[in-house]
């Protein structure tokens, strides 16, 4: 039977909540950090150089196609396997491999987002900014990043929501996120339902925070 206040002292356990800020700023570190990484790679696909355009395919290929699980479980688990000296090091936690593993694979995706963004924003800019006398550097720092940035903005601000949602994944590594606190919970109580509806009141709260973002984002987009 339902337990309404075992429900109520899930959903206030301090723990979940410390959860719920681990899963939020790790999302946030793994945004800002893949947004800033993804452009090297989304220049280079769209680039004429050849092998630098392969290579960069070639990145996003793998990390797109491999599952976010499998690169959590190769970093936490794989790695220190390569390089024995992380099993000593303090650094070397959780949030860190989490962290390294989420970036590998949204920065795949977030350059084919960008690529096309950039693609979006038309010759006739950067013929502006060649007229203007700006270096190539400057032009797309000052004219054409903006503009793809704001083309792309609403599916960063996606991006993000699923970032957020995947750190339940995050779990197998034993990073003490909102599931790794519930399926603790549940090994100590076998309550089930309360647990699980607790976690869900986070992530629909969180993602439907977000989503007003992303809708207030378009409405001035387009205002």
């Amino acid at each position: 039977m339902f337990d309404f206040s075992l429900f109520l002292d899930a959903l206030l356990a301090p723990a979940l909540i410390k959860g719920a800020g681990v899963a939020l700023v790790l999302s946030c570190l793994v945004q800002v950090f893949s947004f800033f990484a993804c452009l090297p790679l989304a220049v280079a696909i769209s680039g004429t150089r050849r092998a630098r355009r392969i290579l960069a395919q070639t990145y996003v290929w793998l990390f797109r196609a491999a599952p976010l699980l499998l690169v959590l479980l190769i970093v936490w688990n794989g790695l220190p396997q390569v390089v024995p000296g992380l099993l000593r090091s303090n650094w070397f936690s959780p949030f860190v491999a989490a962290f390294f593993a989420m970036s590998l694979v949204t920065v795949a995706y977030m350059a084919e987002l960008m690529r096309g963004a950039l693609l979006a924003v038309g010759e006739g800019q950067k013929d502006a900014a060649a007229a203007l006398g700006l270096r190539p550097l400057q032009a797309f720092m000052l004219i054409t990043l903006p503009q793809a940035f704001r083309i792309a903005l609403p599916g960063l601000v996606n991006e993000f929501i699923n970032l957020v949602k995947l750190t339940s994944l995050a779990y197998v590594i034993s990073l003490r996120e909102i599931m790794a606190v519930v399926n603790d919970a549940i090994a100590a109580s076998f309550r089930f339902v309360e647990w699980y509806l607790a976690a869900l009141v986070y992530y629909l709260v969180i993602v439907s925070l977000l989503m007003l973002v992303q809708n207030h984002i378009q409405r001035r987009l387009k205002g």
